[in-house]
Order: C-alpha cells, then sequence, then structure tokens
C-alpha cells in the first residue's frame, strides 16, 4: 500500500513532466519530421534512380527512419529542448537553495525532481519517434509524388513490405535509451550544478552536448552489436 500510494501521489509529477518533454517537443519533433523526410526523399531518389530501382523509394525511406533517423534526430532535438531546460530548472533551484529546503523538511529531492522527469523522457521519446516516422513518411510521399513524379501507390507499397516488426523495434529501442539519457543527463548536471549563477549555464550547456555525444556513441553499438529482434534472444 506503501508503494501504490507513493506512486498516487508522484503520478501527478509525471504526467506534468510527459506533458512538457513528450507533447510540447511535438511541435519542433513535426518541422524536424517534415525537413529531414523531404530531404532524405530527395537524396534518396537521385541515388536510386542512378540504377532504375526509383520503385525503392519508399521502403528506403521508411527503413531509414524508423531505423536510424527518428530516434536519433528525436532525441537531440528534444534535448536540445527539454533536456536544456530540465538542467536549467534543477540548477536554478540549487542556486536558490531549494533543493536544500526540500532536503532540510525531509522531502527526497530524487523522487520528487529526478524520477518523474526520468521516466516521463523514457517513455515519451518512443511515441515521438513513431509520430517523427510517420510525418517523415508522409513528407516523403509528398516530395515523390508532388515533385519527383513517382507513383504514390508504389511508395506506401514498398514502404509496408520492407518495415518490418524488427525495424520498429530497433527504433523504438533506441528512443527508450535516448529518452532515458537525455533526462538523466539533464537532471544529473542540473541537480550537482555550481552554487552560482555561472553553474546554471555551465550546467545546460553540458547537459545538452554530453546527451548529443552520448546518443551518437550509443547509436553505433546499439546498431552495431545489439539484437534488436527479441525473437532472436537466446538465454
Amino acid at each position: 500500500m506503501l508503494g501504490f500510494h507513493a506512486f498516487h501521489r508522484r503520478l501527478p509529477l509525471f504526467l506534468q513532466q510527459f506533458d512538457f518533454i513528450g507533447v510540447q517537443s511535438l511541435l519542433v519533433v513535426t518541422f524536424s519530421a517534415i525537413f529531414i523526410g523531404s530531404v532524405l526523399a530527395f537524396q534518396t531518389y537521385v541515388a536510386l534512380h542512378n540504377f532504375g530501382m526509383d520503385s525503392f523509394l519508399g521502403s528506403s525511406v521508411g527503413m531509414a527512419l524508423m531505423r536510424e533517423l527518428a530516434p536519433v534526430f528525436c532525441g537531440i532535438m528534444v534535448s536540445g529542448r527539454a533536456g536544456a531546460a530540465i538542467a536549467a530548472e534543477l540548477a536554478t533551484m540549487r542556486v536558490t537553495e531549494q533543493i536544500d529546503a526540500m532536503e532540510a523538511l525531509g522531502t527526497d529531492p530524487f523522487n520528487y525532481l529526478v524520477a518523474p522527469r526520468i521516466a516521463a523522457g523514457t517513455l515519451a521519446l518512443p511515441l515521438l519517434c513513431i509520430y517523427f516516422t510517420i510525418i517523415g513518411c508522409s513528407a516523403g510521399y509528398f516530395i515523390a509524388t508532388a515533385v519527383l513524379d513517382t507513383d504514390g501507390a508504389v511508395y506506401w507499397q514498398q514502404l509496408a513490405w520492407a518495415v518490418d516488426f524488427n525495424d520498429v523495434w530497433q527504433g523504438l529501442v533506441k528512443a527508450m535509451i535516448f529518452g532515458f539519457f537525455l533526462s538523466v543527463l539533464g537532471c544529473f548536471y542540473g541537480y550537482y550544478a555550481e552554487n552560482n549563477a555561472e553553474g546554471v549555464g555551465v550546467a545546460t550547456n553540458r547537459a545538452v552536448v554530453t546527451t548529443a555525444l552520448w546518443i551518437l556513441f550509443s547509436d553505433y553499438v546499439m546498431t552495431a552489436y545489439l539484437p534488436y529482434d527479441p525473437s532472436t534472444f537466446t538465454l
């Protein structure tokens, strides 16, 4: 009962952070997906057209977005918006001694400030990744049909044929880990910021830069070494 009661009290904090990290990032994610999907369709068409493989445009765009571009760009864009804000907010609370006051009153700052942000970031990024992929594929479809004058039905047919459960699983696992990184690093640098005015800016800068580097590094590791299809897992 105590665990349920604690969860019940923290649920509004989680929903508030989920709204901040996930819902309020929809605008920047939407524009990013439109531009990335459009550019990807242009560049992929040029490469495929040279080999007479125009019909594979949809499959190439869908796989690239779901496996790689959607989770990476979602992680970096949300890190620049929400991760930086998390670090700045917690650093400001450290400078103004609000965190010290919470500890003096017997409130655990980790459960109140850190845990809801980490949970929200970890769960919000996979949903944003799916949204990014849908918008990016739609933008690629518009470019393919309206600008490049290709067959729209073939675009969606090839995309549905190529993108399978393994691609979706891979993208969602990456997005979840990237969301964990951006929320943890934002909280870490904000929580342990130096107790002065300069500490807020330093914490924010370190959170964004470190998160971007961790996203790129972990993306390589997961792409190169880790299995993503649960049916292939062996104990």
